[in-house]
């Protein structure tokens, strides 16, 4: 998200002032900065995130396909808004120099204060226009910033761009409901699941919650491992993985968990699990040969 801001702002500014090419302008430390002498500068340094006041989440979209195949559900999360505010400085041989570099990249920024998506990097379009206010009272104030910034006040612009964080929708196998398509005959105790058994003898379908998934995997061939164990520490649940190393755990009470994976011949490991009620927590394990 940052990297993204960072390549939109590079373009414009790289191509509506006197700079040459984007390799002019700097992303680090403005203590950092080229060397005197090294000709016109820009650098745009990202001081503070933050979750925007003005904008707020809206919760999540779950798209299911269900056949008769197992099919994953993808749970999308609506974006996150954050203000990403960032502290621009020009560098050159002479103080005229830096003044009209910072002028010109003044001008060019306050036409652009609504960023338009024909100028945003791609990872950034699909949400309209972003909203970026210039030379405005900075998130922390001027005096606390330079001087945790530990160089000299100069002239600079403060920048703030509100952009958007979408975390990836996730489509891994079976982790937020599992459901279980079985056709013929069928053991006895199947019955007795929560699912609709028609006269014929066929269960039409078995879903369940599932609270906290996994796979586990060999950590030297990066392969699936079956039947390794999975406990979760402080309960009566245990599983072994199957034979593609997926592993579930159902009617899981929200709070922190501890799983400890152990194998025949193998170094076991504990990993955390949270379950918040909210989505499936998803763990991938590697174990070691012992």
């Amino acid at each position: 998200m940052i990297i993204f801001i960072l390549q939109t702002l590079a373009g414009i500014l790289a191509g509506g002032t006197s700079l040459s090419s984007t390799e002019q302008i700097e992303f680090s430390h403005p203590s950092n900065r080229k060397e005197e002498g090294g000709g016109p500068i820009l650098n745009l340094y990202v001081y503070d995130i933050r979750e925007s006041k003005q904008i707020q989440h809206s919760g999540r979209q779950v798209e299911r396909k269900l056949t008769q195949a197992l099919q994953p559900a993808s749970v999308n999360w609506s974006p996150t808004w954050f203000d990403v505010s960032m502290l621009l400085t020009a560098w050159d041989r002479t103080a005229l120099g830096e003044h009209y570099l910072l002028s010109q990249a003044l001008g060019i920024l306050l036409r652009h204060r609504a960023l338009k998506e024909e100028f945003l990097v791609p990872e950034l379009r699909g949400f309209g226009s972003l909203n970026m206010t210039v030379a405005v009272e900075p998130q922390i104030e001027a005096g606390s910033l330079w001087s945790a910034l530990t160089i000299a006040l100069r002239p600079a612009l403060y920048l703030m761009v509100t952009v958007p964080v979408e975390p990836q929708a996730s489509l891994v196998s079976l982790v937020w409901q599992r459901t279980i398509a079985l056709r013929g005959n069928f053991q006895s105790e199947l019955e007795l699941e929560n699912g609709s058994v028609h006269r014929n003898g066929t269960i039409e379908g078995i879903t369940k919650r599932v609270a906290v998934a996994g796979i586990v995997k060999n950590a030297v061939t990066d392969l699936p491992m079956n039947e390794a164990q999975v406990e979760v520490i402080g309960t009566k649940k245990s599983t072994t993985t199957d034979k593609e190393g997926l592993f579930y755990f159902e009617e899981l009470r929200n709070g922190n968990y501890v799983l400890r994976i152990h194998s025949p011949g193998y170094l076991p490991r504990q990993v955390n699990a949270l379950v918040d009620g909210s989505s499936c927590s998803f763990k991938e394990v590697s174990l070691n040969p012992a």
